[in-house]
């Protein structure tokens, strides 16, 4: 479904808007969820019980923390600040962007509750550019691979476990094998 605003981009933010009985829905995109957000037209569930909870400030966080599994913004330190672009969390939050690649570091876990909170994964599972396929599925089989070899040697099925370490190797060699090509 193309975003109903540029209708360039696929829709990812859906959005249900009930204003004296009269229901309408918007299917956006990120871009044009963010743009909306800032100019203050999309409100998010967070920044509604931000205002909702204004007179509970001092429960805020007990009463409304993690409503509907959305993590709230202020349950981050004020004093949080990424070293290298400055951006605070609560920026983030209110933007929809991260200021720079430090900031993944910086608030990792924040924002790994939030992108598991909207999305229900962190891991991704959309399509793969075909350039890529090979070296996730190798990346994978290893995955796999790796693991077995744990349990063969839990059961002591070391014969198991010398066959997979070889399938290993082979794999690790194929793949040195390419990067040189």
């Amino acid at each position: 479904m193309l975003c109903e605003k540029c209708k360039k981009r696929t829709a990812t933010v859906f959005y249900n808007e009930n204003i004296n009985g009269k229901t309408q829905s918007y299917s956006l995109c990120g871009d044009c969820a963010a743009k909306l957000r800032e100019q203050g037209d999309l409100q998010d569930i967070t920044s509604m019980m931000d205002s909702f909870a204004a007179p509970f400030s001092a429960l805020q966080t007990d009463l409304f923390g993690g409503f509907f599994g959305m993590p709230m913004m202020k349950a981050v330190s004020a004093e949080k600040k990424c070293p290298s672009c400055g951006c605070r969390y609560s920026d983030i939050s209110k933007s929809g962007r991260v200021g720079c690649p430090i900031c993944y570091d910086t608030f990792g876990e924040e924002l790994s509750r939030t992108i598991q909170s909207v999305h229900g994964t962190t891991a991704h599972v959309g399509s793969v550019p075909s350039r890529h396929r090979a070296l996730q599925a190798r990346a994978e089989k290893m995955k796999a691979l790796k693991q077995e070899i744990q349990e063969a040697i839990e059961k002591e099925d070391y014969e198991s476990a010398a066959r997979l370490r070889d399938e290993i190797r082979k794999l690790e060699a194929d793949k040195t094998e390419q990067e040189g090509a």
